[in-house]
């Protein structure tokens, strides 16, 4: 009987004692990024008896840790650029020499180092220059976590303007400068003072097809015709191969003629030609005052990079200041059916278990799910300090019971060995 007590408190003091390590790691964790608890769980070993006699258990205390990665982490703001939080199921696929990880943590980090296995990659883009545009190479940026590993995902390929279908480690490294576009249709509002007998002057701004600026002059002059205006056109930078147009309004002032638009066949300096489609059915003729504007037009000048965001399928835009938004890449998700089965490598990062079922890659741009990525956020450890001190105390409890019963089953054996001698 001596025997049995020595050996169930012993095995009831390794119990306890793991589940305080399981404690204390989780407290030490409180703070990392994406942590997952490990939740210890008691279980009783029974006593078995077999042909030669029993096994040691005697109704011991053993041990279950199961860490709980399905608990989600409150998303908090970070507002860099960088870091991304997972709102809803699933993780993020790292790579690394020789593994692929999974994981919740999203504080990542730019990197100039290629991956192995892969062969580095520049961003070529266009920059503007005093003498013409001058084509301009950058290293590619990629994204990593704190242990080195790529994250991985789809990088988009601006001339084919589609995502890779293959998936490989996610450049973040916008282009500098992106490209405008040339004027090829321009549509105007604006009033023609019908009182004015002088020619009238408007003036635009166009693009050329190295998308610089150029302006555009309107010259609007009565003819003897009522309503009638001959509206010749200047360019700076460029020749006009086409008569000026004869514009003519009704009574009340209304545009009659052209519609609904006129062409302008242009020569630049370059030795470049182009066309540009004249929407001028907005102008207007009465005895105010001469205005115009342009309501719309496709030309554009360059743009320089202005910002980038990710966006809640996890596409990353770069912003530029001609207006235009261009995709730079977009992260995968991987996702099983039982997250908890998944084995951990460390306390943010597990490796695929088939005991989790079948591992699914998910592009939630085309993916109906309710999961989405928040940018500028990153995902807490799912620790909750009350619930581990609650634990803690409990633990340490139960822990001192089994050494005071170590220790009475001592002193015990001790006094009956004291009166046997």
């Amino acid at each position: 009987m001596a025997l049995a007590t020595f050996v169930t408190s012993t095995m009831g003091i390794h119990a306890q004692s793991h589940a305080l390590e399981q404690i204390s790691e989780n407290i030490a964790n409180v703070n990392t990024t994406g942590y997952k608890k490990v939740e210890t769980r008691f279980e009783t070993q029974l006593t078995r008896f077999n042909d030669t006699g029993t096994d040691s258990h005697l109704f011991s205390a053993g041990v279950q840790d199961r860490r709980m990665i399905d608990v989600a982490g409150v998303l908090n703001t970070t507002n860099s650029v960088y870091d991304l939080g997972i709102s809803g199921q699933g993780f993020f696929i790292v790579n690394g020499d020789t593994e692929t990880l999974y994981s919740r943590a999203g504080n990542f980090q730019p990197s100039a180092i290629t991956p192995q296995g892969y062969s580095a990659k520049t961003i070529t883009y266009q920059r503007p220059d005093q003498n013409g545009n001058v084509l301009q190479s950058s290293p590619a940026s990629y994204l990593i976590n704190d242990a080195g590993y790529y994250v991985m995902g789809w990088n988009y390929n601006t001339e084919k303007e589609a995502f890779s279908s293959d998936l490989e480690p996610v450049i973040i490294s916008p282009m500098e400068y992106y490209p405008g576009q040339e004027t090829t249709q321009m549509s105007f509002k604006g009033n023609i003072n019908a009182s004015e007998t002088e020619t009238q002057l408007l003036k635009f701004t166009i693009y050329d097809n190295a998308f610089k600026a150029h302006t555009m002059t309107m010259k609007w002059t009565a003819q003897n015709e009522p309503n009638t205006w001959l509206v010749a056109v200047d360019i700076d930078g460029a020749a006009i191969n086409s008569e000026p147009v004869k514009v003519k309004f009704d009574k009340n002032g209304k545009l009659t003629e052209p519609l609904p638009t006129s062409e302008l066949q242009v020569s630049w300096q370059n030795g470049n030609t182009g066309t540009i489609r004249l929407d001028m059915r907005h102008f207007t003729q009465y005895a105010t005052s001469l205005s115009g504007e342009v309501l719309s037009q496709d030309g554009k000048g360059f743009g320089t990079l202005t910002g980038s965001a990710w966006d809640e399928n996890g596409i990353l835009n770069a912003t530029y200041s001609n207006g235009i938004q261009i995709p730079v890449c977009k992260v995968a998700l991987a996702r099983v059916p039982v997250p908890n089965m998944m084995e951990a490598v460390s306390g943010n990062m597990f490796t695929y278990n088939e005991n989790a079922g079948d591992l699914e890659i998910v592009d939630l741009q085309n993916s109906a799910t309710q999961t989405t990525i928040q940018g500028g956020t990153i995902e807490t450890s799912n620790v909750s300090l009350e619930e581990e001190f609650t634990n803690l105390i409990i633990t340490q409890r139960a822990y001192s019971g089994n050494v005071q019963t170590f220790t009475a089953a001592n002193e015990m054996t001790q006094e009956a060995i004291n009166i046997l001698s």
